[in-house]
């Protein structure tokens, strides 16, 4: 007798990995450092110990090419989920700069399609991962009696961060970054899409 098992309502997380990184993250490396000096308090969100920048990084110039490819990425998701032709992907982002010791608290993101991050600089493995929290609430009533987490009994899966990473999903996904526990800064650009119609001029 055999028992398959159908998987319904899949929640995906896409990734890629920028072929040109080494170079292009040095000179967005050093764009986000002047950033910083220029408003070192920052924004308190999600960060804990951390800096984070307001949600404007779209609208500054030295950051064009960025979330160009960010927008690009989000895109070509869209078609593959079969998004209405001619829809404008509007793109909200900012910075974040983890010192050692510094995390991302869980949360989620309102009114928004896609949800992202992209690693600028990631140094040491310990640096901390990304994690997501399973989004079916009533999955929490009752833990499986397993020896090791499957994808179908795990309550988190973890992802590695790596410079050059890109990584997308639903916005209403839970997510938080691990504590850093590395000797050197985590540096990274997360962002909100929210697809809709272009308006017309």
């Amino acid at each position: 007798m055999e028992i398959v098992p159908n998987f319904i309502f899949p929640t995906a997380v896409w990734s890629t990995l920028f072929d040109d990184r080494s170079t292009f993250n040095a000179a967005l490396l050093e764009r986000i450092y002047d950033l910083r000096v220029q408003n070192p308090k920052g924004v308190a969100n999600t960060n804990i110990k951390g800096w984070q920048s307001p949600n404007n990084i779209q609208s500054l110039p030295q950051f064009e090419d960025l979330c160009l490819r960010l927008v690009q990425v989000c895109q070509r998701i869209g078609e593959s989920q079969y998004f209405e032709p001619d829809l404008g992907f509007n793109l909200q982002a900012w910075i974040n700069i983890n010192p050692p010791g510094a995390s991302n608290k869980i949360h989620y993101h309102a009114n928004c399609h896609f949800s992202g991050i992209y690693y600028v600089s990631v140094k040491a493995p310990e640096c901390g991962n990304i994690f997501f929290r399973d989004p079916r609430v009533a999955s929490r009533m009752l833990t499986y009696p397993a020896t090791r987490p499957t994808d179908f009994t795990t309550e988190e899966v973890r992802m590695k961060p790596e410079a050059g990473r890109m990584y997308v999903f639903p916005g209403w996904l839970e997510h938080g970054v691990e504590e850093n526990e590395s000797d050197d800064d985590r540096v990274s650009i997360a962002f909100n899409i929210l697809a809709g119609r272009k308006s017309s001029a």
